[in-house]
């Protein structure tokens, strides 16, 4: 698989999940649009507020006895009911994180393994485990993909692989046009990713959560971090009661104006995965580009070598021909046949025969 088609395939699940936030995102609002034009229809008929509210009875089928057991019971104001409808379209965006991430770690992978399968100088000798090298030649994409996914620390090793092979990776990690350290950020997707996956999205302390960050990239700077780091992991989690949890919807930018302008929270934190792997992609490819030249300026040079010395040779022939030429033709000498002369043949005498 070339690495184009990689990135192609990264982009198309992005896409995807681009999308399913959409999903989510256009019927809860419409949802809590409905919720609020009712509770101000309410407010004019106070005598109806009590039969707004909604009624939740959670039930169970018993296993021994087969009747229907209630184990809950919820009753959930308007202001609950939209609360209720928010709490649970930033779950939906934490999962979809969380898949965004993973995507984002094959693509990882992959690219790694394009890299040792194009070139096997690109991958340290430890990576191909208990292999000789002329067995190489015979592995297919596939297998260097699988050699990627078990490689140790990923993807952690692979990203410092990507660093140590493209200097100018690392430096738009903290230089770039977003204004945001990259490392950092993919970093902290990671762990929010894991809080997902293993928390429900709650962190047991945020405090804690954001020292395991900024030391996992080396910007805890001995428990005196910049500010800018702080706020910049903070900002995604919510406060009050839910400063623990996991934060990633939309965020209303001028409250002030009738008009809806908001930070995508969610959008932004895919859009560094992107911006990540675009990088990659492209240094990558122009590396892969680079090896192309040089491969075929190789190969140009050795055709002109091998040219200049069949013309060489040619002219050494063409110069021994007509040297050839120019040489006085030799007499051709015509010799004279000998014939041998037979000797007498000899008379027989016949024998007389006694009496």
């Amino acid at each position: 698989m070339e690495i184009q088609k990689i990135m192609e395939n990264f982009c198309e699940k992005m896409a995807e999940i681009a999308l399913y936030q959409s999903a989510v995102k256009d019927p809860a609002n419409k949802r809590i649009t409905s919720l609020i034009e009712y509770k101000n229809r309410m407010k004019d008929n106070p005598d109806l507020l009590e039969l707004s509210r909604s009624r939740h009875k959670m039930t169970f089928y018993d296993a021994k006895t087969g009747y229907l057991r209630s184990y809950g019971y919820r009753e959930k104001t308007i202001d609950d009911q939209i609360l209720q409808i928010k709490l649970h379209q930033n779950k939906q965006y934490c999962w979809l994180l969380a898949e965004a991430y993973e995507e984002f770690e094959d693509f990882l992978e992959a690219a790694y393994a394009f890299m040792g399968f194009k070139d096997q100088d690109n991958w340290p000798l430890r990576d191909y485990g208990n292999i000789t090298i002329p067995e190489l030649s015979s592995k297919d994409f596939e297998w260097y993909l699988e050699k990627s996914k078990n490689k140790k620390d990923v993807p952690s090793s692979i990203l410092n692989h990507f660093r140590a092979n493209y200097p100018n990776l690392a430096k738009v990690e903290t230089n770039n046009r977003l204004r945001v350290n990259l490392k950092l950020a993919i970093v902290l997707i990671a762990f929010l990713r894991h809080i997902i996956v293993h928390k429900g999205g709650i962190v047991d302390n945020r405090a804690d959560f954001t020292k395991l960050v900024l030391t996992k990239v080396g910007l805890f700077n001995n428990g005196e971090p910049n500010p800018e780091y702080l706020s910049f992991i903070e900002q995604h989690f919510g406060g009050g009661k839910y400063e623990n949890n996991i934060l990633l919807l939309e965020v209303r930018i001028r409250k002030d104006i009738p008009l809806d302008f908001h930070y995508n929270v969610f959008g932004t934190l895919t859009g560094y995965l992107m911006a990540y792997a675009s990088l990659i992609y492209e240094n990558i490819e122009l590396t892969s580009v680079k090896q192309i030249k040089s491969c075929i300026a190789a190969n140009k040079k050795k055709i002109a070598k091998l040219q200049s010395k069949v013309k060489k040779q040619e002219a050494a022939l063409k110069k021994a021909v007509d040297a050839e030429k120019k040489k006085p033709a030799k007499k051709k000498v015509v010799k004279k046949k000998v014939v041998k002369k037979k000797a007498p043949a000899k008379k027989k005498v016949a024998k007389k025969k006694k009496k």
